[in-house]
């Protein structure tokens, strides 16, 4: 049995016959497999990933997310959860939300200073470590 793994996020797929291209189970990403685990073209030699000091910080990654683009939905409207909604974790923007509303704002505060720290966060760190710290988890509130 081949064992293929995700470039992305690691995951490993099986297959009995040999495979031109696997998608991957987890994240959904596309590879093609030339007797090795090569990523997609157009992905580029470090699977997808801009490295943080060439690479633009507003580009999409292999996720389809930007990483510029949710920084700044953290740090501009991070007590009302819209860079949540954004990386697909609806339940932690409607809880950012109900807070904020039921609190009459009080709760804005908080969650706009953890908006800021988040954003900061995310201009700083690495395209991979974004999309596996933000996109690619289960957890409900990732920080």
């Amino acid at each position: 049995m081949n064992e293929y793994k995700c470039p992305v996020c690691g995951n490993v797929t099986y297959s009995s016959s040999p495979l031109i291209k696997v998608k991957c189970q987890n994240c959904g990403c596309e590879y093609n497999v030339n007797g090795g685990n090569a990523p997609q073209q157009g992905m580029g030699n470090n699977n997808g990933y801009q490295n943080n000091t060439g690479g633009d910080v507003f580009s999409t990654g292999p996720s389809g997310k930007s990483r510029g683009v949710a920084a700044l939905l953290a740090i501009l409207l991070g007590a009302l959860g819209i860079h949540y909604f954004y990386l697909g974790k609806n339940t932690a923007g409607i809880i950012c939300l109900i807070l904020t509303l039921l609190s009459c704002g009080i709760a804005a505060t908080l969650l706009s200073i953890m908006g800021l720290v988040q954003g900061i966060l995310m201009f700083t760190m690495s395209e991979q470590e974004f999309e596996n710290r933000y996109v690619y988890t289960n957890s409900t509130f990732p920080f």
